[in-house]
């Protein structure tokens, strides 16, 4: 039950998160580069063949790679941002921010998420069996009239169960 709210969520991934381990997560930036083009074919998503339109195609594209992490260490989540980096200062903080996850960040800065479906979809969680699935899901999130930005999450099997299955880790405390 818990996965299905989490995919079809509009909202805040971290706020939902944290509701269910009963903590506070921390995100910590584990790679984040800027380059002139894309590293793939100009107008791919990465890891699918939809394409999407980049109306600000003359700025720098940003490659991010993060994790939500728990108190105790948990890595909750694995996550990517692509795209072109936002025009508007305060909207590249909130995509570049080291501090503050971005969907919330960008709530705060009031830039009106929007997420638009691509893809859910199972993949391996690196440590876990290779029985055990972690739910990936991916998605186009515009902000304010910038050029949307495509996002990849990656959710640790432990606390986003891929089966019917479902316990909270001991990441936490409670």
């Amino acid at each position: 039950m818990f996965t299905r709210r989490l995919l079809s969520l509009a909202g805040s991934t971290t706020e939902l998160l944290e509701e269910r381990l009963g903590c506070r997560l921390r995100l910590r930036v584990t790679a984040q580069s800027t380059a002139a083009a894309p590293p793939s074919t100009p107008g791919r998503v990465p890891g699918g063949s939809r394409r999407f339109r980049e109306p600000h195609a003359d700025g720098p594209y940003l490659v991010r790679h993060s994790e939500l992490v728990g108190p105790r260490g948990l890595v909750v989540s694995r996550n990517l941002v692509t795209g072109r980096l936002p025009g508007d200062p305060r909207l590249a903080g909130a995509v570049t921010g080291r501090t503050v996850p971005l969907g919330i960040s960008a709530a705060v800065r009031r830039a009106a998420p929007r997420r638009v479906p691509l893809e859910i979809a199972l993949c391996p969680w690196p440590g876990s069996p290779s029985a055990v699935s972690a739910v990936r899901r991916a998605y186009l999130l515009s902000l304010a009239d910038e050029a949307p930005l495509y996002v990849e999450e990656r959710f640790n099997p432990a606390v986003v169960p891929s089966a019917r299955a479902a316990r909270v880790p001991h990441g936490c405390a409670r």
